[in-house]
């Protein structure tokens, strides 16, 4: 159902440690608009975003934008099931415009690169239909504004969009398998991970994600998708924020689903927020890190500020992350939801996603 009783809503879908984002707004042309953000695994697609596009077209909207941050599986997966969607017949109809970094490169992708070829879909499908549509989007790109919705680029810079676009032509790129269950921290004391020293992420295809400011009134967030955090630390500072004047946010969704290299002290020092919210499920490549999240607690309180930590997916894995450390929510004083309802103004919904369709 679609929400009409807040001017803006920010909805995170379980996807099984993927990403899935709706917001949903009443612009200035007194209509409601709906941007969608990546979508999660091919096979995510029937249990979040049909339902909620076939929603969309029956309340006669459309989908304004669809951003897809890069082409890693977990993030464009879900287009791929869209395109595909024989019930949906005029696609170019439901999805005004696709916000995505391609190639024009015609290469040829062995089987098992299974997201780039994704990519290299959705690009074909672009290039055939009538859409308003942004292939080249970098920290240079100038705000995207949708009637009084404003998304300020953060990454990724140009040059780390063109090693990304360079990857596409490489005939020996291996497939990412992710990590096993052995490489997890999740089993270790805060104790043991508070002083660890931060490692930034060397992945290329995650420096290319689009990472959005998105402002809307008095509402303003960080949508990271899977950037490097130094990355942010600069659109940032060239925004004029630092430690020491930190921008105030309603919330900021922590990179590449809370891994520990995706998130640094320094970035948590120039963000001023209660509210964290979490994609990782705590299975799907063993994220989040406990590591983030410790780093989190030790440098993201500001004063008073009580932080809560907002997972869009509800595990077992996830409620038992700090099981072994004693007390821990009376030390540190933060709380945590689960697909559920975030802030009294829910800023946040966090959906149930429901088997059938």
């Amino acid at each position: 159902m679609l929400q009409k009783t807040h001017k803006i809503s920010f909805h995170y879908y379980d996807t099984g440690g993927g990403d899935a984002i709706h917001i949903r707004f009443l612009g200035e042309d007194s209509n409601w608009h709906n941007i969608l953000i990546d979508g999660g695994y091919a096979r995510e697609y029937k249990n979040a975003f049909a339902q909620l596009i076939k929603e969309i077209l029956a309340a006669d909207e459309i989908v304004d934008y669809w951003i897809i941050s890069h082409i890693d599986r977990d993030h464009i997966g879900s287009v791929l099931g869209f395109l595909q969607d024989k019930t949906i017949k005029d696609k170019s109809k439901a999805v005004k415009g696709f916000i995505f970094n391609s190639t024009s490169e015609p290469i040829q992708i062995p089987r098992e690169k299974i997201s780039v070829r994704d990519g290299i879909t959705l690009r074909e499908y672009i290039k055939k239909s009538y859409f308003q549509t942004e292939t080249s989007i970098n920290t240079e790109t100038n705000p995207i504004e949708v009637f009084g919705l404003k998304m300020t680029i953060l990454s990724p810079t140009p040059e780390k969009q063109k090693k990304a676009e360079d990857l596409w032509t490489e005939e020996e790129r291996t497939m990412k398998i992710g990590r096993k269950a052995s490489q997890s921290d999740h089993a270790k004391t805060i104790a043991e991970l508070k002083d660890l020293p931060f490692h930034q992420d060397k992945d290329e295809v995650n420096g290319s994600s689009i990472a959005t400011l998105v402002e809307f009134g008095d509402i303003t967030a960080l949508l990271l998708a899977d950037s490097h955090p130094s990355d942010i630390e600069d659109s940032l500072s060239a925004l004029r924020y630092s430690s020491t004047n930190p921008i105030p946010l309603s919330f900021m969704q922590l990179s590449h689903h809370g891994s520990k290299a995706n998130t640094s002290i320094e970035l948590l020092e120039m963000v001023k927020t209660e509210n964290f919210v979490v994609t990782g499920n705590g299975i799907h490549n063993q994220h989040p890190d406990k590591e983030a999240l410790v780093r989190l607690l030790e440098y993201g309180k500001k004063n008073e500020i009580k932080i809560k930590i907002h997972y869009s997916c509800d595990t077992k894995e996830l409620r038992d992350l700090f099981k072994i450390d004693a007390k821990i929510e009376t030390c540190y004083e933060f709380e945590t939801t689960y697909k559920e309802i975030g802030p009294e103004n829910e800023l946040f919904l966090f959906e149930e996603i429901t088997d059938n369709i």
